[in-house]
């Protein structure tokens, strides 16, 4: 499944996921076999946020960058912004 769409993590829990590097990476098999036992690698407890920007059913891929890595609170959050073609 991960071939066929992109994402990338646009906000995490600090308390849930112990390492906030992964903030703004693209979603890959290495990074989901770093995270802990105990992080539901689908987010589904609310651990992470991601932003799909490519897949089957997009005419396009969205072109995106990632900017500045913000901590507030108890969330990391990656900037994300369309890029210019």
């Amino acid at each position: 499944m991960i071939n066929f769409w992109r994402a990338c993590q646009a906000n995490l829990r600090r308390l849930q996921v112990p390492t906030t590097r992964i903030c703004g990476q693209r979603i890959r098999e290495q990074l989901l076999s770093e995270l802990p036992p105990e992080i539901d690698p689908c987010g589904e407890n609310g651990e992470f946020h991601t932003f799909v920007y490519a897949g089957p059913m997009f005419r396009d891929d969205l072109p995106v960058e990632v900017g500045e890595i913000v901590s507030r609170d108890h969330f990391v959050f990656a900037d994300l912004t369309l890029a210019q073609k």
